[in-house]
């Protein structure tokens, strides 16, 4: 029987990366907000996770650049031979009470990244003539607020099904994404077939982004930085932290 696995934090805090490399154990198979619409409004179940039906994408699960990533011709396979099956879903936050009804003993893995840099990729998307983001760097700031909020406020028996993961740390080094695997009960991949997202994420680092001192000051006073300090303060060398 398979576990359940779902990937959340807030939009721009790199949760479409970390299931492309969890993707990559062949004891995992994760959706990219598989069930887009279906958590948006509550009607996510767990019969969406039966093998028919996740691997059955039809029209109104999910957006046009959601789905199934892994190839067709390897899903079966890999649902056969999955220890998680799951979905990323960003806000996830605002749907906690469903899901923890529907999916009582699901894992989950929270991706924390700096408001900062959030805020800042919300507002570059927004600036972007050529992409159709509709929300600027002070959607952001609130979601980034709520998101945070809403999950240091859970209890203790349901912070204990969370694993938390620093973006800014977790793809930093090959080893800090084994230590991930490690956390799920899973074999280490090697280095190598790692290698490439952490230099990509040492690439994208190194990429400015134009400065807005107001955005800086707004984020410095405005953010929910007591929640940012509660979800991190149990970080360990990795950037990860569970309160099992």
């Amino acid at each position: 029987m398979n576990k359940l696995l779902f990937v959340s934090g807030t939009a721009r805090a790199g949760t479409s990366a970390l299931v492309n490399i969890l993707n990559l154990h062949n004891h995992i198979l994760m959706g990219q907000e598989r069930y887009f619409f279906k958590f948006k409004k509550n009607l996510i179940t767990r019969g969406h996770f039966s093998k028919k039906r996740f691997l059955d994408i039809r029209e109104g699960d999910t957006h046009e650049f959601g789905g199934l990533k892994v190839p067709p011709g390897k899903r079966e396979e890999r649902f056969d031979h999955a220890f998680y099956v799951g979905d990323k879903y960003p806000p996830l936050f605002r749907h906690l009470d469903h899901v923890f009804k529907e999916f009582p003993k699901a894992r989950h893995i929270y991706v924390l990244r700096n408001p900062l840099s959030v805020v800042e990729s919300y507002e570059a998307r927004f600036q972007n003539p050529e992409d159709n983001w509709n929300l600027n760097w002070e959607a952001g700031l609130a979601a980034w607020n709520e998101s945070l909020q809403n999950i240091a406020a859970l209890p203790d028996d349901k912070l204990s099904q969370f694993v938390f993961v620093q973006y800014e740390e977790i793809y930093s080094q090959t080893k800090a994404i084994n230590a991930l695997f490690t956390r799920l009960g899973l074999s280490n991949l090697e280095p190598e077939v790692l290698a490439p997202f952490v230099s990509k994420f040492a690439d994208l680092i190194q990429k400015r982004v134009p400065r807005r001192d107001d955005i800086r000051m707004h984020v410095a006073r405005k953010a929910d930085w007591p929640s940012y300090q509660k979800l991190s303060a149990f970080m360990n060398p990795w950037g990860l932290a569970s309160f099992n």
